[in-house]
Parts: structure tokens; C-alpha cells; sequence
């Protein structure tokens, strides 16, 4: 992570609603993040309306950046599931990812959210980076369960996957 006085030099990403047209960029961006069996998926994701509310998009001089698909629970409105983040290698460790996190959770649509849940692989130090550092800003604690053990998915023995569940703050305390 860089000194904060450096965060002043870097230009500012803008941040918006996935459109349809993303999902070819958000797909290359899983790519270039290790995650091509998933890269077509999320780029189709992109493209539906129910994940537009609740995800963010980071551009860098017209440059797809970053991105968070997310959505609310069907079966339960209190929840906001993070389904995926990326960032580009060239804007990795700048803050990118807590800032589209940070910008979905001041949405007015996430005002009944009362926790957000993810899945996080036991081997990825910077998505457990991110929301350790969102729990921490929340003043809570990451409840973790196991999610998909190795017994699981013989094919990927050296990790196991944890649903990751971090309890809001009162947002009343932290607007005081």
C-alpha cells in the first residue's frame, strides 16, 4: 500500500453503475487477475440490471480498471453479497478495491443493508487484505465459516473457500 501523501499524486478513477457494454472489459479484467474460469461469467454478469444497483465500475482514463459485482440477497434484503472484485495490476495496492467498496456502501439503495457476505479462498492475501480493513472501518469482526472445503473440489486441494460475513456498524453512530 502506498503513503497516503502519495495517494494525492494518482489521478482519480471515476466510479459508476456497470452498463451491458462493460462486460467484455470486466471479463478481460478476471483474466488478468488469475481467474479466466470465471472471466466470461462475470462479463455476462456485468450485463444484467439486477447487479447494476449494487456493483461499481473504476475507469482510468477511459480504461476499465476495476470492478465489483454485487447484489442483495433475494432472500434476504439485509444482506449485500460481494460476488467479485478486481483490479487491474497497474492500480493494485492503490486502494482501488476499498474505494468501489466504500462508494457501493454509501449508495442509498445499501441503506437497509445490516451486513455484507463474500466468499474468500484460503490463498488470497489481498481480498482478505480488503476486507479486513472494511471490517475494521465498520468497527466489527469477520465471522468466517467454512464454504467449500477441499473435500470438496478434489481438483483444487490446496485451498479451501470461506464465507466471510462482516455485521454493519449502526450507521446512526457513524454519521454522528
Amino acid at each position: 500500500m502506498q503513503h497516503s501523501l502519495e495517494l494525492f499524486e494518482q489521478p482519480i478513477p471515476v466510479l459508476r453503475p456497470p452498463l451491458p457494454e462493460d462486460g467484455t472489459a470486466v471479463s478481460s479484467l478476471a483474466r488478468t487477475a488469475d481467474q479466466e474460469a470465471i472471466g466470461d461469467l462475470l462479463g455476462e454478469l456485468a450485463a444484467f440490471d439486477d447487479y447494476k444497483e449494487f456493483s461499481i465500475i473504476a475507469e482510468l482514463d477511459g480504461d476499465l480498471v476495476g470492478a465489483m459485482l454485487a447484489y442483495v440477497l433475494p432472500y434476504d434484503p439485509e444482506t449485500l453479497f460481494i460476488w467479485q472484485v478486481g483490479v487491474s495490476e497497474r492500480e493494485a495496492d492503490k486502494g482501488l478495491a476499498s474505494l468501489m467498496l466504500g462508494q457501493v456502501m454509501r449508495r442509498e439503495v445499501c441503506t437497509e443493508v445490516t451486513r455484507v457476505q463474500t466468499v474468500i479462498t484460503s490463498n488470497d492475501e489481498g481480498t482478505w487484505a480488503l476486507f479486513h480493513r472494511f471490517a475494521r472501518w465498520q468497527r466489527s469482526r469477520m465471522e468466517i465459516q467454512p464454504f467449500f472445503t477441499q473435500a470438496l473440489t478434489p481438483y483444487r486441494r490446496h485451498e479451501n473457500s470461506n464465507l466471510v460475513t462482516i455485521r454493519l456498524a449502526d450507521r446512526s453512530e457513524l454519521a454522528a
